[in-house]
Order: structure tokens, then sequence, then C-alpha cells
């Protein structure tokens, strides 16, 4: 099936007639960014996170709040700056609500607020094995004690199946006999649910299961019999005798099913460990940490040109690692994409060191932005298209892509469908990853409007940065972290920078120049969870 990929930004087979585009560094309009400075709602739990590299607010709501009317207390932003659409009493955070921030003279920030709410469910009860499952969808518990616990004669020591405040009738640690099953109604603001709690015996263990394991840090997991005591973990490496044992601070328990997060591990490196509670010892399970792979000429040093092509690789061989819209421009005898030797990154000086260049230049009214991404290009589909590959084979999980750019803006002067609102604005640099776990890289093909999309199911892991201001005139660190959806293991690894954020569309200024250099992957720190998206257990 072809994956939907967003954001490859090609070049047209019109460059057969064929006009050169000229960098203006003229000086217009002072820059004034449009941010949200502060953001408060009824029911936050603490609070909110605002992101001025990605234009986002995320702010945590407690359980028993109605995502679609919760009451905005605040939303302060940057002076002289209008807000559309206008705000009001109270904001519908079922999905992401996207605000639009202008500052003088007509620059436009695209701002969205998103909510997280996630419903906290939990049945305790005495001489637990394992952990409760539960079935949201069918609205079911089940969970499993010893086996010379009684099913007639159970107590429930803590239970919670719907929002906060929510009503449970009968009360389930009111009922003692779980020889069957029990079925209990949950109200909540006049909805009602009926859910059935399911009881097994099960013989008492202690049980260490699979870890988790990323390149510097582990989740640790086991089961264990809540009556004989405390849960602990102890781990080494297998080259190891001594084992270290977790903070008792550091392990989280949830009926019988302990976990923990153990940090400044080694990569690419064989580990140990089990669980421990009293007397009691799990089995020893090992796990091998994640190599802290880096991508081959992430600085963007090596470079070969091909036919009077670009390419940012040592070579083109079948081990290619990167790719650009170049080939498509070649008819034209352009290079978006180009080795930069004297302006590079402050971490990038030396003999041999290079950058990426990336301009977005215009043909006969259609512009071709600078680009680089891993992949391969295709072909020019049609008259205005071309199809890309986009990744390159990858197996690990990186926490941040991490590096240097510059960017200087220039107003949007092109535009095409959907994207004419956009004429006159700034335009807009992005730097954007995905992790996948399709089998093959994503397919893209502009002509045909294919394009990859953050909700493709395929998608692990998703970040981005997209720059309208520009970094008066330097080099820019830059940070954006992998937005976990779920714990899967990668296949492929997509990383994009384009100087113009919609010139798939056709949509950017002519002029609008990019550097990036220095390039490099973060093993090391806790995942970012896109909570719009997980559903799995975490600590």
């Amino acid at each position: 099936m072809k994956n939907r990929c967003k954001n490859i930004v090609l070049c047209t087979s019109l460059a057969l007639l064929f006009i050169s585009g000229c960098i203006i560094n003229d000086i217009g309009y002072p820059y004034r960014f449009g941010a949200i400075t502060a953001f408060e709602v009824s029911g936050q739990l603490s609070d909110a996170v605002i992101d001025n590299q990605n234009l986002t607010v995320t702010v945590d709501i407690v359980d028993s709040v109605d995502l679609s009317k919760v009451k905005l207390l605040r939303f302060e932003t940057t002076d002289s700056t209008y807000v559309i659409p206008e705000l009001t009493s109270y904001i519908d955070l079922t999905t992401p609500v996207a605000y639009e921030l202008t500052t003088y003279p007509n620059q436009v920030y695209s701002w969205t607020i998103i909510g997280n709410q996630t419903v906290e469910r939990y049945v305790m009860a005495e001489n637990q094995v394992g952990t409760t499952s539960f079935n949201v969808d069918e609205c079911q518990a089940v969970l499993y004690v010893s086996v010379d616990q009684p099913l007639d004669d159970i107590t429930i020591t803590d239970v919670k199946l719907g929002p906060m405040g929510s009503v449970i009738t009968p009360d389930p640690r009111e009922v003692k006999d779980y020889s069957h099953v029990e079925y209990f109604s949950v109200e909540y603001k006049g909805k009602t649910e009926l859910w059935s709690i399911t009881i097994f015996q099960r013989a008492a263990e202690t049980k260490t299961l699979d870890a988790d394991a990323w390149a510097c840090f582990a989740y640790l997991n086991g089961d264990y019999t809540t009556s004989i005591g405390d849960p602990a973990f102890r781990y080494k490496k297998t080259s190891d005798v001594e084992w270290t044992d977790v903070p008792a601070e550091d392990v989280f328990s949830n009926g019988g099913r302990a976990q923990a997060k153990i940090d400044n591990l080694t990569p690419d490196t064989d580990y140990v460990y089990k669980i421990v509670v009293g007397e009691s010892e799990g089995d020893e399970v090992t796990f091998h940490t994640e190599p802290a792979s880096q991508m081959p000429n992430m600085g963007f040093d090596e470079w070969v040109m091909l036919d009077d092509v670009w390419y940012p690789n040592a070579d083109m061989g079948s081990g290619h690692w990167w790719d650009s819209g170049n080939e498509g421009a070649a008819i034209a005898n352009l290079n978006p994409t180009s080795p930069e030797e004297n302006f590079l990154a402050p971490t990038g000086q030396g003999a041999g060191k290079k950058a990426a260049r990336l301009e977005t230049v215009g043909v006969l009214g259609i512009i071709a932005g600078g680009n680089v991404f891993s992949g391969d290009f295709g072909a020019i589909k049609g008259f205005s298209g071309a199809e890309v590959e986009f990744g390159r084979p990858w197996t690990t999980r990186p926490l941040e892509l991490k590096g240097y750019y510059y960017y200087y803006s220039k107003t949007i002067d092109k535009v095409k469908t959907p994207y004419e609102n956009l004429m006159g604005r700034p335009d807009r640099c992005h730097i954007f990853v995905y992790l996948t776990d399709s089998d093959e890289p994503a397919y893209v093909n502009t002509a045909e409007k294919i394009y990859l999309t953050p909700d493709d199911p395929s998608v692990i892991a998703y970040g981005e940065l997209i720059d309208s201001v520009g970094t008066d005139g330097v080099y820019k660190s830059f940070s954006v972290p992998f937005r976990y959806r779920d714990t899967r293991k990668p296949k492929h690894c997509i990383v994009v920078a384009v100087a113009s954020q919609y010139a798939d569309y056709f949509t950017g200024g002519v002029g609008s120049l990019m550097f990036v250099d220095e390039f490099s992957f973060n093993y090391k720190g806790d995942v970012v969870w896109d909570e719009r998206y997980v559903t799995d257990d975490r600590l």
C-alpha cells in the first residue's frame, strides 16, 4: 500500500524554459514573533507546555472535565497580536484547535492547542498476581489472585473504572464473591456504562518480564504477588559480577505489576536483570541495548557532482543515503541544493567541512525549494511533479534530532491551491523527522498528490521545526524531539530539511535561503510521548 508523505519539495519539468532565481537581501519590515505567552483552562493538571519552536500549547486536563466544553481562564499573547478565531469563554479540545496569531506587518503564526486527557482505570485486590487488564471498548476488567485466595472471599482494595467523580454501583469493595463475573454500573454526568470484573486464580509467582531496551535506558517489568512484599529490581552488564539495585523510589507498581526505568546504560551492550520481592526472585532475563546510531554524512561534509547535479553523498552507489530535488531541476541547470564551504555552523568548522545550502528558486512562475532528505529521488512525473522514496532502513529509537540551521525568509510570492491565502506572508522553512515501521520507504508522488502525513498508521514517532522569522543572519542550534506514539521498533527513518515548507504545493518565496549543518541524533533523556496517540502503559 502506498504511504502518504508530506512536505518534500520537488522541482518542475518546466525547466526547458529556464529563469534563474536570484537572492535579494533587501531589508524589509522587522519581524515580530506572534507567540502565546500564557495559557490556562479549568481543570488542568499542570502548567501548559508552550513550544515556541513547533508553535504548540499542550495542556493535561483532569479526566472529570468535559473536553468538548473546557472553560478558558487565560490566553495571553505577545503585544500587538491579533488572534483568529476570536477567543470565547469555552474551548472544544476534543481535537487540537488551531489559532492564527497575526503581528505587524501581516505576519501570521499558526498555533495549535492540544488537550490531553487520559481516564485512569484500576482494580486492585489483596493477594493479586500481576496487573489488571482492561478492555475499554467492551467495558471489561480482568485480574488474577493467588491460588490460595478463595474467589468467594475477595477484598478489592481500590477501584476506579470511569472519570474522576463517577459513581460505581454496587461498590466493588463491598462485593466479596467473585467466583463468577460481576457487573457494575458506572455513572458519570448522566451517562452510564456497564462494566464487568472477572477474577481468576493463578499460581503465586515472582516473574521477570521482557525489558523494553532503548540505547541509553531501559524499562524493566515484572509480575509479583502483592501479599509477599514490595517489588525491587537488580541489573548488571552480563560481563559484570556485581548487581546494581534500582532505588526503591524509582520502582512503580500497579496491582501486581512492577516497572522501573534505568538510565545511563551503554549502547549496544548486553544486560541481565531480575525482579526481587522479599526472599522471592524472578528468573534472570537478558536484554540488549540499541546502538546509538547516526546516519551517514549528517554533517553534510561529503558531496559529489554527477552530470552537473550536486548530491549530498561521497558517491552515488547503491548505499547512498541522502538526496534532494536537484535531479528534477537539472534540465534547467538549477541546483537548489548545493554544498557550502565558507558559511558553516560553529561546531562544523575545519578543513574539509561543509554545510548544505537550500534555496527557493523560480522557473517561469513556479518555484523549486531547496531540500535535502534521507531517501531517493525517483523521477519526474507529468508536467509538474515527481515521485520519491522517503526514508532509509533504520532500527534504533533516537530521542531528538539536533543540529544547526540558518534561515532567511522571503515573502511568499508564488502560491497554488490550497494555499492561496499565504500570498504576501513570510515563507517558512521546515525540518521534520519520521520513524515508521513500514517494510518499504514511504512513496511520494506530488503529481498524484500522494504524501505522508503524521497520522499514517505506520508512523511510530514524528517531530518538526517550522520557522518563518529567520535566524537574524547567524546559525541557530535546534533540537527536534521525536514524539512517540508507542514503543514499536522502526524499520525506516526519514529526515527532511526544506527552505519553503509548502514548495511541494509550489507555494513559497523566491529567494528564501536555508543552511543546515552538523545534524545528529541524541539518545539520552526521557521519551516525549504524543498523548494524542498513546494508548499503552508507560512509566
